[in-house]
């Protein structure tokens, strides 16, 4: 079975979304969309990469949620549950995660909060398959 990913972020994480891939990489897992390689300005270049993130979700087993998020963050997680995706939220702080309001799809049945000031790699592979591989 392939074990597929997708990271959702602010832009200015992307070093952080870009490390956790890596580690994910070498445990097996496969990113399906590298959403920060993305620099293209204008109409042409955001069309392409709105297709190419859903196309990324889509493919995804689980997207997994770098809190705080950007501006399309609840839509990729509005996409993944609607296309009934696992999704996993990370959040450095309770705080964090009800700002700048208390979201409704963060509750989710589908949705696996993890709340701490660092994600812990084996924390979030048990997360996201039975065998934490």
């Amino acid at each position: 079975m392939r074990k597929r990913f997708y990271v959702s972020s602010r832009k200015d994480r992307s070093a952080e979304a870009d490390a956790l891939s890596e580690k994910l990489q070498a445990r097996g897992w496969e990113r399906t969309y590298k959403w920060t390689a993305h620099d293209g300005e204008g109409t042409d270049a955001h069309a392409k990469a709105a297709l190419e993130v859903l196309e990324g979700v889509r493919k995804a087993d689980v997207l997994i949620v770098l809190l705080p998020g950007g501006f399309g963050t609840h839509v990729e997680i509005g996409a993944a549950l609607a296309l009934g995706k696992s999704v996993i939220l990370h959040s450095p702080d309770q705080e964090t995660l009800e700002k700048p309001y208390p979201c409704v799809f963060h509750h989710h049945p589908s949705v696996k909060r993890l709340i701490s000031e660092t994600l812990e790699l084996e924390v979030l592979l048990a997360h996201m398959a039975p065998d934490g591989k």
